[in-house]
């Protein structure tokens, strides 16, 4: 027989209150007088035994009573002779996740995690199944249960302890949203083609920090048979600091602007004292300059270089907490100024605010990083840019259809790979330049909105925000172009059998700008001029950023940017021949000759792209959002569903099935109820034997 409540056995020792009634003796304490005994001495009564156990048969009976009551609440029941076997009961499935983004290098936080990785294999059964996952951007499987099913489970852990040893942490970002989601659909879909029914466990070992991207559980659904184990690492010294540049030397006077660093301290750091100081290799480059920040806040200053020094490559942050020094420096690539030249091919001047050359030649000033130059050409020049590379324009611009040899020299750059704009000022260079421009025609010999003849104007009613021109255009605050009136545009048709892409056009359907490809090389063409007596376009704010970005997409041979971030591919400019990056380690790495990215980069630092006789640097740092070091709420995650803590094991799982059927069973036999009939029973018989033995009959004394 068992029972489903042992501890209720301790009641049976209320046994010991009948025990303890039945010896209690209490001395007479009553007082009679008798006048015949009035003379003698009073003698008390002396009992030879002072306790001794009388009415045997009411103390069994109490006894028993007590005995068979704490038996009842015992529930009792006979156990049947079925056993549970290990295969009644299903196995567990750990996944074991653990973090590799860079914010693992802090401090002793990576051994701890590697310790705790550890801790859970020796905690685990024989009968559990074990995988290994690391994540920073990406999740990476390194033990799965497909791989390593040839091997018995110690030879699997063994593997996991061995690729443990081998792995450390990267440079990259944290995506734990999507680890999550990986790990969690591969368990399911292992489960599912398997059938084992398994109980789905994966235990995460990060820091959690509140820099980690967890969008991707808000798009997901959570499988309802995964928990997640939260094993949180946290290091001694939890404060922390990062610089990052601002801007760097962009003046309005080349060299005038110092550099503008920013500091930013987290919520929970202990330290507020802060110094900033830029290097070139390994000698410093400025000062240093001191920063207080407070914790949660961000302060920033002007960081000036030393005169005459190279430019810097890093801007390093001291006075930081202890082993927090991942994200201590940020690269940036040493300014050089370019030197860029546009072709303006038309007949007005620089000083006449009525012409285009006017703003054209006035949009762009020197700064540190660029210098433009723009050289106006008659019609009866032909420039030679066919001898240095140097002298060939970044853009070019026609306000009046070019001569023929123009034409030729014109036909021969685009051919190589040459950005041209072509603004129709009038309808007589629309007729002279139709078949040059494929067959371009005008839809009526009227000029259309002429202000001085109606007074109205035209807007832009369709833009092809796609379209690479526009793109930088395309967020909400800038794609409002309704504020620039169009006084004077032409109306054009494009012929149907042109190639030609419309990029935008006006109220009425006219293309307003329309691009098309002529060799290597691009045509922009705009029926309306920025002059003053066909549009407000070069008043406007759109005016300078369309300018600067023909020049972006005309300069093929330059990198889109020289800032980029750890794991992010890098467009490479294109160019034949062979090209080659140099890593910050030193190393070497060749490019086959049509790659048009590099995606490499896999450590912060200076990278430089040797391609014919160029080189480009560009500067590799760490993601901002890794610097976010405060621990992530753990409420987040079951925000999204997700069950947190441990599955039972597997004897927990057996233990708790063997509880049930004895459950069943107990409930099924319902000993108790006989039980209590018993005690019931048993209860009458004390109550009838209790109150014939305290029943004294009176004697009778006879007559008075």
């Amino acid at each position: 027989m068992s029972v489903l409540s042992g501890l209720f056995l301790l009641g049976a020792a209320a046994i010991v209150g009948p025990f303890l009634f039945h010896l209690i003796r209490r001395t007479p304490k009553a007082r009679y007088e008798f006048s015949s005994l009035m003379f003698l001495q009073p003698s008390p009564p002396q009992l030879t035994r002072r306790s001794r156990l009388d009415q045997w048969l009411l103390l069994l009976l109490r006894s028993l009573i007590i005995l068979l009551l704490a038996f009842a609440f015992m529930r009792p029941f006979f156990r049947t002779s079925t056993n549970l076997s290990p295969d009644d009961v299903p196995r567990r499935h750990v996944a074991i996740l653990v973090d590799q983004s860079a914010s693992m290098r802090r401090a002793n936080v990576w051994r701890q995690a590697i310790d705790q990785a550890n801790q859970v294999l020796d905690n685990l059964e024989g009968s559990d199944e074990v995988s290994l996952y690391t994540f920073d951007e990406k999740l990476t499987p390194l033990v799965t249960a497909e791989e390593s099913v040839q091997l018995d489970r110690p030879q699997r852990r063994e593997m996991i302890r061995t690729r443990l040893a081998e792995i450390a942490p990267t440079w990259s970002a944290s995506n734990l949203g999507a680890a999550l989601v990986g790990v969690a659909e591969r368990l399911s879909a292992n489960d599912d083609l398997r059938q084992t029914k398994a109980t789905l466990q994966i235990v995460l070992i990060s820091d959690t920090q509140a820099g980690s991207q967890i969008d991707r559980l808000q798009t997901s659904q959570w499988p309802e048979s995964v928990r997640v184990d939260v094993r949180t690492i946290t290091p001694d010294d939890d404060s922390n600091a990062r610089v990052r540049l601002v801007e760097a030397n962009k003046g309005t006077d080349a060299g005038t602007s110092p550099p503008r660093v920013r500091v930013r301290n987290t919520s929970n750091s202990d330290i507020n004292q802060f110094e900033v100081i830029w290097h070139r290799g390994d000698q410093p480059a400025s000062r240093p300059v001191s920063f207080y920040v407070p914790p949660g806040e961000s302060l920033v200053l002007d960081a000036p270089c030393e005169p005459g020094s190279p430019g810097p490559d890093r801007v390093e942050l001291s006075g930081d907490g202890v082993g927090m020094e991942f994200d201590n420096t940020f690269y940036v690539v040493p300014p050089l100024q370019e030197q860029v030249s546009i072709a303006y091919f038309g007949s007005d001047f620089a000083d006449d605010p009525e012409g285009m050359l006017f703003y054209l030649s006035r949009a762009f000033s020197e700064t540190a990083n660029r210098k433009v130059e723009v050289i106006a050409i008659d019609a009866e020049t032909v420039p030679d840019w066919n001898d240095l590379a140097e002298t060939v324009p970044r853009l070019v611009i026609i306000t009046q259809a070019p001569s023929e040899d123009q034409q030729n020299l014109l036909d021969a750059y685009l051919q190589r790979g040459g950005h041209a704009v072509v603004v129709l000022q009038n309808d007589d260079m629309v007729r002279d330049m139709s078949g040059w421009l494929s067959d371009v025609r005008l839809a009526s010999e009227e000029v259309k909105n002429d202000a001085s003849s109606t007074g109205s104007y035209a807007m832009l009613g369709q833009i092809n925000f796609q379209h690479p021109l526009f793109t930088p255009f395309s967020a909400a605050r800038y794609n409002d172009f309704t504020t620039i009136r169009f006084w004077q545009h032409r109306n054009v048709r494009l012929s149907d059998e042109t190639s030609a892409e419309v990029i935008a056009r006006f109220e009425g359907g006219t293309p307003a700008i329309w691009s098309m490809n002529r060799g290597k090389g691009q045509i922009y063409a705009l029926s309306t001029g920025w002059n003053r007596a066909d549009s407000q376009l070069a008043l406007s704010t759109k005016f300078l950023p369309l300018l600067s970005r023909w020049l972006e997409l005309a300069d093929q041979q330059k990198l889109a940017s020289r800032f980029y971030f750890v794991n992010q591919s890098v467009p490479l400019p294109p160019a034949s021949g062979k090209k080659t990056i140099q890593t910050p380690g030193g190393n070497t790495v060749q490019l086959a000759d049509n790659a048009t990215a590099f995606a490499d980069t896999t450590e912060p630092g200076i990278y430089l792209l040797r391609q014919g006789s160029q080189e480009l640097p560009f500067a590799v740092n760490i993601a901002d959002a890794e610097s976010d070091t405060p621990p992530l709420e753990l409420d987040r995650l079951e925000q999204f569903g997700i069950p947190l803590g441990m599955a039972p094991t597997h004897a927990e799982q057996i233990s708790e099935l063997r509880q049930l059927q004895d459950r069943e069973l107990e409930s099924h036999q319902k000993v108790w109820k006989w039980l209590v009939v018993s005690v019931l029973l048993l209860l009458a018989v004390e109550t009838f034997l209790a109150a014939r033995r305290s029943h004294v009959p009176t004697p009778d004394l006879g007559e008075a």
